[in-house]
């Protein structure tokens, strides 16, 4: 098993999955001209990462990439069995973290951070929304996870899943991007998911300083 990885990329929710499934893997870190190559291009169209080699399944996208390794190893426990209606509110989560919770950080992002390529993001889309309107968009969508942690450690029925690496994912940006300063359920629970080992092992520069 393969997974190609740049630190502080979305990549960092796969590499955190298969440490706490404890998978053995190989990691590759590729230059940005390995990515812009054609051979690169065929295991992701767009030239970024994660992408995930398993045998003869090749995906990209971080959060496809965990959920099929949950699915992948079911043993390891880390989504709710299909037939449960836990296994319903696991997807709820996890498409809300992508699809609803993580646009406004990545406008926030490209206002405080002007300096990343604009392949990642168009300059003119990014400048349809400013810093305090995406602070104002990601308080409003954040609120149903707060409401879900209020009084337990984890997402779906206080079990620790795939959904709480994708959306934590998407929270320790908003963490070190200052974006969680008024929120302190969030915070804690953003930080309880940081101190885990896997996490820790997934991305030594994570805790690097962001000025917002």
């Amino acid at each position: 098993m393969k997974l190609y990885y740049i630190p502080t990329t979305r990549a960092v929710r796969p590499r955190w999955c298969l440490e706490e499934m404890g998978i053995v893997y190989e990691l590759i870190q590729p230059t940005m001209a390995v990515m812009k190559e054609p051979e690169y291009r065929k295991l992701h169209p767009h030239g970024k990462v994660p992408v995930l080699i398993d045998g003869d399944v090749t995906i990209f996208e971080s959060a496809a990439i965990c959920a099929y390794l949950a699915d992948r190893y079911p043993e390891k426990e880390l989504a709710p069995a299909l037939s449960t209606p836990a296994r319903g509110y696991y997807y709820q989560w996890l498409f809300y973290a992508v699809a609803t919770l993580e646009p406004p950080v990545e406008k926030f992002m490209f206002n405080v951070l002007p300096h990343l390529p604009e392949k990642l993001l168009p300059k003119k889309v990014a400048q349809e929304c400013s810093a305090p309107e995406a602070q104002e968009w990601f308080d409003r969508v954040s609120q149903p996870l707060t409401e879900a942690v209020k009084n337990q450690d984890y997402l779906v029925e206080n079990q620790f899943t795939i959904a709480d690496i994708v959306a934590g994912g998407v929270l320790v940006w908003a963490l070190k991007l200052g974006m969680l300063k008024n929120q302190p359920i969030l915070t804690a629970y953003t930080e309880k998911l940081m101190a885990r080992p896997a996490f820790q092992q997934a991305d030594e520069d994570f805790y690097a300083k962001v000025d917002s």
